[in-house]
């Protein structure tokens, strides 16, 4: 399950200190804000509120009907704790739109419980939303978009894009997009065996495209698994000529234009990178069993924490690059305070065949371990609907090293 963050909106010292160390000890990431009104602004950037002992001029129920009644944070998860056993205490926070009412004095399990469940139907309900359309009349698939980064580069963040983008395709031919955001060197064309004629430079060059969903996908190289590929620049000066602005107008078209996009961010944090964290309801965090690697992770999440929404949307992706196990799961997740969704199990042959023959994981070795793994984080960051590994593609064999100019 997907790291989940909780906002504890408590001016009681003691009690915010234990329900933060009951949840905390069992993987969530808890923010606790006394002041409502400082808390209120942050209730979008956290998968739960919690709303316990609340003093100033609105009570506990007045900040729950608040939050109900702001159309962004209406479908976010709401619980209330009571300060007694009174029932209609109970019932006021209901009728103020509570998702569930637990009161004191309580048992830490059922803490537990209580949360557990509001975060999963919080997260099967989102999978399942519809959107309407701009008449106003018919019903869509949600649109979904997944990013994938890490601080530290050469550990697999193109392999896992590559890979879960491959899955969503498998299931939806000609709607997905996997958009090679690591300006500079990306390397997805070269993870696909594409030739590739046109880059995100050559729509950054067009306006006319950036702004209609239709012309934007004549930009794309299309793989014969039938997901869309949009190439990282050939240069890094050409990089340079993509602007933030450019990357959020590029993705809110594609997110007009596909039901699923897929973003490989790299390892390099920008203003373009931060502006599709912006765009995305998933990101994936990549990190090797290596102290190095696991600091960098924790200075980047102390600062997007800082800096906004992005720990709410965070899943992290384990990926065992060493023979020998030098760390630990349960390690990796202690030092990183939080869960990991996957695990990805070392293989001294698969990964390397993969990037040399242009021929995803999934695609050349469906039954493997490490396909198994890919499709259980594609189904993760888009839903119950990504179960099956795509067929084994048998119209092209490619050579061993099939390297191409791009």
């Amino acid at each position: 399950m997907p790291a989940s963050t909780i906002l504890l909106i408590d001016a009681d010292t003691g009690s915010g200190e234990t329900i933060s160390a009951i949840l905390t000890g069992v993987g969530y990431t808890v923010t606790t804000i006394a002041d409502p009104k400082e808390a209120f602004p942050k209730v979008g950037d956290h998968q739960l509120t919690i709303i316990d002992v609340v003093r100033g001029p609105k009570t506990a129920f007045d900040i729950c009907r608040e939050i109900r009644s702001t159309p962004a944070l209406s479908l976010l998860p709401v619980l209330c704790v009571g300060q007694s056993d009174d029932v209609e205490e109970r019932i006021h926070f209901l009728e103020a739109g509570a998702d569930d009412v637990m009161a004191k004095p309580f048992d830490a399990r059922e803490l537990e419980a209580r949360v557990e469940a509001l975060v999963l139907r919080f997260q099967r309900s989102r999978d399942m939303t519809a959107v309407v359309s701009a008449d106003g009349l018919t019903m869509s698939h949600r649109r979904q978009s997944v990013a994938v980064h890490s601080p530290k580069g050469g550990v697999g963040t193109t392999t896992i894009a590559t890979n879960v983008a491959m899955v969503a395709a498998g299931q939806r031919p000609d709607r997905v997009a996997l958009v090679d955001l690591h300006l500079q060197f990306g390397q997805v064309a070269t993870h696909l065996n594409l030739d590739v004629k046109q880059t995100l430079a050559d729509i950054a060059r067009d306006d006319s495209a950036m702004r209609e969903p239709e012309l934007i996908r004549t930009y794309a190289t299309r793989h014969e698994s039938g997901l869309h590929v949009f190439a990282a620049p050939t240069s890094p000066e050409l990089a340079e000529l993509i602007t933030a602005k450019h990357v959020d107008r590029i993705l809110t078209t594609m997110l007009q234009s596909y039901e699923s996009v897929v973003l490989d961010t790299g390892s390099w944090l920008d203003e373009r990178t931060m502006t599709a964290f912006e765009h995305a309801e998933t990101i994936i965090f990549a990190v090797c069993p290596e102290i190095s690697a696991l600091k960098a992770l924790h200075s980047l999440l102390d600062y997007l924490n800082e800096a906004g929404s992005v720990p709410a949307k965070a899943t992290f992706v384990l990926n065992n690059q060493f023979a020998r196990e030098i760390l630990r799961l349960r390690d990796v997740e202690s030092a990183l305070g939080t869960r990991v969704a996957t695990e990805l199990p070392y293989d001294a042959f698969l990964y390397l065949k993969a990037v040399n023959e242009g021929v995803p994981i999934v695609i050349g070795a469906p039954r493997s371990i490490p396909a198994e793994r890919f499709v259980k984080l594609a189904t993760a960051a888009f839903g119950a609907d990504m179960i099956e590994v795509p067929a084994a593609t048998e119209t092209r064999k490619a050579g061993r090293f099939a390297f191409r100019r791009r």
